[in-house]
């Protein structure tokens, strides 16, 4: 089950690193991921994952994850690409809250993004997105969380979440959750 839902969930276009230094006009998500990756690696935690598909549940324990494929979605939703720059009206509730909403006149598959970093370091302590991908025979929607705290001084993911469908042509909606506690 989980290597079908993997696949539904993670299918997507490749994420070329660009080699163009450009100034970042929205917050660095995608290196606080990218380190996260790394660390995520080196120490190997437990995760507890449950997945559910159209009602049918499972739950998994393992300290072997593919961290560049799990934490995928979380790259796909940083919005800091030179062509996205224009792109998404910004909202600062205060200095610790980054909001991003997709302007009515673009159409790219972050819609939301939402950054709450810690007031001293600025790393993030909870990411939220939709991500929503739409052609003449697909369509998905995701909607992401992860929730991270601080282990010897140091941001680590703790838990993040997807939810979400996905329904291809003449077909149901498959509705899908996958959750997942890291380091208990």
């Amino acid at each position: 089950m989980f290597a079908i839902l993997a696949s539904l969930i993670f299918v997507s276009c490749d994420e070329r690193k660009s080699d163009e230094k450009h100034e970042k006009a929205y917050y660095d998500l995608r290196s606080f991921v990218e380190n996260q990756i790394v660390y995520l690696k080196e120490k190997k935690p437990l995760v507890i994952k449950k997945a559910k598909l159209d009602g049918e549940e499972q739950t998994i324990q393992s300290t072997g994850i593919d961290w560049e494929k799990e934490l995928g979605l979380f790259l796909q939703a940083d919005i800091n690409k030179p062509s996205y720059a224009q792109s998404y009206n910004v909202t600062r509730q205060d200095s610790a809250t980054f909001e991003y909403r997709l302007k009515d006149n673009a159409d790219l598959p972050v819609r939301y993004l939402k950054i709450v970093t810690d007031t001293l370091v600025k790393s993030p302590v909870l990411v939220k997105a939709i991500i929503k991908s739409e052609n003449r025979i697909y369509q998905s929607e995701k909607s992401i969380e992860l929730s991270c705290s601080f282990k010897n001084n140091l941001p680590q993911i703790s838990s993040y979440s997807v939810t979400g469908y996905q329904k291809l042509i003449f077909m149901e909606p498959k509705h899908f959750t996958i959750s997942s506690k890291i380091g208990q």
